[in-house]
C-alpha cells in the first residue's frame, strides 16, 4: 500500500480534424496516458503515416492554458527532427495558440515515430487539468512545393495524477464527435457503451505484486497487494465496467469484491464499492454507476472465502414417497400383529 503523492498523467482527448478528405492521410496526436513525477512534463507529438506523403516540413501551433503551463521549450533530441533547423517562439499574429514549432524544408524522415517534444513547466501545487491542443487552423504539414498536405491529429489533456501509480495508465473517455470505451492494459480493461458529455476516466497502478496477501479488517478475507488509482475528469458516463485478472485462489470463494479508499495507509480503510458481477476464469468483472465511480479513489479487489458448514439433507419427493410408504407398512404390520394376537 503505498501514501498519496501528486502525479499527472496526459490522456488523448480524442479530437479528429481534416484538412482535406484523404484516405490514409499522415496524423499528429499527443499520445495517452503520459506521466510525469516532477514540475515539468516532456510532452512527445507523434507522426504516423509518413512514408510516401512527401513531408519536408511542418509548422505546429500549440495551445494549453498558461496559468498552469509555462516554459516551452522544443526537444530534438532522439526524435524525427534531430539535427533539423527547426524554428521554435511564441506566435505574434493575434490567431491563438501559445507555441510555434516550425520546420521549413529539410525533413527527410520515412518512418513513423516522435517528431518533436514539447517541454512545459507545470505548476504543480495548484494544477488540476488543462487541454493540451493542436490549433489547426494554423497547424499544417508541406510537400517540396510548399502546398498543404492533408492531415489529422488528435489533442489531448493534461490531468494531476497520483505519483507513484503511473504504471500500466489506461483511459477511456469523449472529447466533442469522437470517443474511445475501452481501453486495457496490463490486469485491468476499462469498458462503457458511452459518454453523454465530454470527460475521461484515468487509472494505473502501483506495481505492487498481484497477490491476495493483505489481511484487511473490513469483513472480506484478503486483498490484492497491487493499488489501482483512478480518477474522473469532466463527465462520468452511467455505467463503467472493470475487468480484473487476477491470481488464482486455491480456497473456496464465496464472493468478490472491488473496494475503495481516499485514504490507502491503512487497508482497513478500504471499504466495499460493489461485489463482482461476473467470474470468468481468472477474470473478475465488476459494474459500477456513475455514483459508484469516486474521483481520486484507490481502488483494489478484495475475497471472502467460503466457510464449510454441516450438510443438511433435504429429501426429494421420491424420497418423501419411499418413506411415507415405508411409514404405512409399518402400520399395517403393527395392526396384523395386535389382530392375530387377540385371536390367539
Amino acid at each position: 500500500m503505498s501514501t498519496k503523492l501528486t502525479k499527472i498523467v496526459m490522456v488523448s482527448s480524442i479530437i479528429f480534424w481534416m484538412a482535406f478528405d484523404c484516405l490514409a492521410a499522415p496524423s499528429l496526436n499527443i499520445p495517452t496516458n503520459l506521466t510525469v513525477s516532477s514540475n515539468q512534463v516532456v510532452i512527445p507529438i507523434n507522426i504516423s503515416g509518413v512514408s510516401g506523403a512527401g513531408i519536408v516540413g511542418y509548422a505546429l501551433r500549440i495551445d494549453y492554458d498558461n496559468t498552469w503551463l509555462s516554459n516551452p521549450v522544443a526537444i530534438l533530441d532522439d526524435t524525427l527532427s534531430e539535427g533539423k533547423d527547426v524554428q521554435t517562439g511564441p506566435p505574434q499574429d493575434g490567431l491563438g495558440g501559445e507555441f510555434i514549432i516550425t520546420l521549413f524544408s529539410g525533413f527527410t524522415a520515412s518512418e513513423d515515430g516522435v517528431l518533436v517534444k514539447l517541454q512545459l513547466t507545470v505548476d504543480d501545487e495548484n494544477f488540476t487539468s488543462t487541454d493540451v491542443s493542436f490549433i489547426t487552423a494554423k497547424t499544417s504539414l508541406y510537400n517540396a512545393s510548399y502546398q498543404k498536405i492533408t492531415y489529422t491529429s488528435s489533442d489531448g489533456v493534461l490531468v494531476k495524477f497520483e505519483s507513484g501509480y503511473e504504471t500500466e495508465s489506461i483511459s477511456i473517455g469523449k472529447k466533442d464527435a469522437f470517443e474511445i470505451t475501452s481501453s486495457e492494459d496490463g490486469d485491468l480493461k476499462l469498458e462503457t457503451n458511452s459518454f453523454d458529455g465530454n470527460g475521461f476516466v484515468l487509472a494505473a497502478h502501483d506495481n505492487d505484486a498481484m497477490e491476495f496477501d493483505i489481511i484487511p479488517n473490513n469483513g472480506y478475507d484478503r486483498l490484492l497487494s497491487r493499488e489501482w488509482y483512478i480518477d474522473v475528469h469532466g463527465n462520468t458516463p452511467e455505467t463503467v465496467t472493470l475487468t480484473f485478472t487476477i491470481p488464482e485462489v486455491t480456497e473456496p470463494v464465496l464472493n468478490y469484491g472491488l473496494l475503495a479508499t481516499s485514504d490507502n495507509s491503512s487497508a482497513s480503510n478500504y471499504e466495499e464499492i460493489v461485489k463482482s458481477t461476473a467470474v470468468i476464469g481468472d477474470t473478475i468483472i465488476f459494474q459500477l454507476s456513475s455514483d459508484q465511480l469516486i474521483e481520486k479513489q484507490f481502488y483494489t479487489v478484495g475475497v471472502k472465502y467460503r466457510t464449510e458448514d454441516k450438510a443438511i439433507c433435504v429429501p426429494t419427493l421420491n424420497e418423501w414417497g419411499m418413506i411415507l410408504f415405508a411409514g404405512l407398512l409399518m402400520l399395517i404390520s403393527v395392526a396384523l400383529i395386535k389382530q392375530s394376537r387377540i385371536s390367539i
